[in-house]
């Protein structure tokens, strides 16, 4: 190609320059005016994810990252640390003596997407234990779009390690489906099974586009490439879900047997049994292994907004034999009480997070829970032993 442009004169040289400049041109120019179209008749939330592939084959924060969402409602910085978590420090493997810790799993509502740091849920969570005498560390291992099969790798490969005392996966609407498109693991012949290693989703297209700086202002910054982003993801997520229907369905994979699929309604009621079954085994899978670690394990359901005095709940997606098993933390009639026409307990114009006002309802439910849990009084009478013997030092 270079041999060929020797042999171009200056004036064809400069032809094609001019050419280039004005298509470029037009595509900045374009671009502006779709932003503006869009700023104008719909403004959009820019919400970046800024995530990346783990060592253990699904996704992760990335470590050291700082970024915004801005939303009409809320202006929020994200601060991650080294070791992947929300956080403002950094924390030892080893737990020190006289700390109490509460590991944390879950999507974007455990992550805090929409609120400041010390009014996400694992901010509010720490302070308040601490008002409660407990010397307590909350570590937030949340990844936005996690499901429970990305919480249960990330525990096993990674968060295990931090010898935490207590063990909380999160639970919303978007959980069922998600365990299945991940297709990290499957029910057969009701046994849970791993079947794939990891579930990176884009991670390389992502982490190739965000090497570049320019990138990442219109990632942080632009409304329209936050639509079309968002508009894409669905369009993805559904198409990846509706594969993994036609794949489970057709061969029958629901842990009992061949499934009986003689059309839409068929398929949608497999899909829905899929879904529950595989969920349920993972959710006692967590709690299994976590106790095994000698913790305690709980769920906290966050439930659906129907409207601003209307709470609808979603651990219902759940079997009758896995929640008879697990300890669940549910808010809901809490919310229902906090719920006013007047009040916002969720965001309205992001992405519907909860607010610092519902999350403080959530924990302070988490809280009286947690009151109960022997792991965490055994570690706080630890605590106290350790703080009577520095003082006779």
């Amino acid at each position: 190609m270079i041999a060929r442009f020797r042999h171009w004169s200056g004036k064809e040289l400069s032809s094609l320059l001019w050419h280039t400049i004005r298509a470029l041109a037009l595509v900045v120019y374009t671009a502006l005016l779709a932003e503006a179209f869009v700023r104008l008749s719909d403004p959009q939330p820019v919400m970046p994810r800024y995530v990346t592939g783990t060592a253990w084959g699904v996704r992760g924060n990335i470590p050291n990252a700082r970024y915004w969402h801005h939303t009409p409602e809320v202006d929020v910085e994200y601060r991650v640390n080294s070791q992947g978590l929300r956080a403002d420090r950094e924390y030892p493997t080893n737990k020190p003596p006289g700390v109490c810790r509460v590991a944390l799993f879950g999507d974007s509502i455990f992550f805090g997407y929409e609120v400041d740091l010390q009014d996400s849920f694992a901010g509010q969570l720490e302070n308040r234990l601490k008002e409660h005498g407990i010397p307590a560390e909350v570590l937030n291992f949340a990844v936005s779009g996690f499901g429970t099969a990305e919480m249960l790798q990330t525990y096993e490969s990674y968060g295990r390690h931090f010898d935490p005392d207590v063990t909380i996966f999160s639970w919303s609407q978007t959980d069922p489906s998600d365990n299945v498109r991940s297709d990290l693991y499957e029910l057969k012949y009701g046994q849970l099974v791993r079947v794939n290693a990891e579930y990176l989703p884009s991670v390389k297209f992502q982490d190739m586009l965000m090497r570049y700086r320019l990138y990442r202002l219109i990632n942080d910054n632009s409304q329209f490439y936050a639509f079309a982003r968002e508009s894409i993801s669905i369009a993805l997520k559904n198409r990846l879900e509706f594969a993994r229907i036609a794949s489970l369905t057709s061969l029958g994979r629901t842990g009992d047997g061949p499934a009986s699929v003689n059309g839409d309604s068929d398929i949608l009621d497999s899909w829905h049994r899929i879904a529950k079954d595989l969920s349920s085994a993972l959710v006692l899978r967590a709690h299994d292994v976590v106790v095994a670690d000698g913790g305690d394990f709980y769920l906290v359901e966050f439930p659906e907004r129907v409207t601003r005095t209307q709470i609808a709940p979603t651990i219902d997606s759940l079997s009758t034999a896995a929640l008879s098993r697990i300890k669940v933390i549910s808010a809901i009639a809490d919310l229902s009480d906090a719920a006013r026409p007047d009040l916002k307990l969720f965001y309205e114009k992001g992405e519907g997070h909860l607010t610092p006002i519902g999350i403080r309802v959530m924990v302070d439910k988490t809280v009286r829970v947690l009151s109960a849990s022997p792991q965490l009084a055994a570690c706080a009478q630890r605590s106290r032993t350790v703080l009577k013997t520095s003082n006779v030092r």
